[in-house]
This record gives structure tokens, C-alpha cells and sequence, in this order.
């Protein structure tokens, strides 16, 4: 068993990504296969159109909404919708409300 108490600490901005969106490690890598993070986005905040060779990522919208582009498809989620992009599955979001949005990110390496 392991124990993360770092759920107060101070999150960075990825590279590749933009307008303040704030992401925390709250279940870091750390030796193990999957990660697990807090992402803030503000209004315009998001990531770049991009994809994953070897992760599959979970969002989970906690609060606000979060619009995501895969160069096909843009969609919306909200409060407790939820989206599974798996290897190579491209994605860019941006929060485009007025208010804040959190998710959850669940990345799994494959």
C-alpha cells in the first residue's frame, strides 16, 4: 500500500500546453504503469493536439466542462462524463466556458 497526502501541492504546466492549465501528480508514476492526476483548466486553458504512443488516458470532468478535439470529432464533456483515449488516439482540449473545469486524468501505460 501507498499513501499520496499531496493533494495541496503546487501543480506545473506540461509542455505542450496552454492558458494556465495546472496539473497535479496526486498518484505519480513513480515505478508503477499508471499515474493519476488533478488537471485545472481556466477558461481557455487546455493541451495541444497531440497523441500517446504507449498510454491510454481517462479524463473524468469533476467540475465545469471540457471540450475536446480528436481532428475528427469535438465534443463536449460535463460534470461526471467521461472520456477513454487509447494509444494513438489524438486529442487536444480547452475549456471554452467562463467557469473553472477540473478532471481527473487516469494514464496507463501499455
Amino acid at each position: 500500500m501507498k499513501i499520496w497526502k499531496n493533494g495541496d501541492a503546487t501543480g506545473i504546466t506540461p509542455p505542450n500546453h496552454f492558458g494556465g492549465l495546472n496539473v497535479l501528480d496526486i498518484v505519480p508514476f513513480a515505478g508503477s504503469n499508471f499515474s493519476v492526476q488533478v488537471s485545472k483548466a481556466p477558461k481557455g486553458g487546455g493541451g495541444e493536439l497531440h497523441h500517446h504512443e504507449s498510454w491510454s488516458q481517462v479524463f473524468y470532468v469533476l467540475e465545469g466542462a471540457l471540450t475536446f478535439d480528436t481532428g475528427k470529432e469535438r465534443f463536449t464533456l460535463t460534470k461526471g462524463q467521461s472520456v477513454l483515449f487509447e494509444p494513438f488516439d489524438p486529442h487536444y482540449t480547452v475549456n471554452e466556458q467562463d467557469e473553472h473545469c477540473t478532471s481527473l486524468v487516469i494514464t496507463v501505460k501499455q
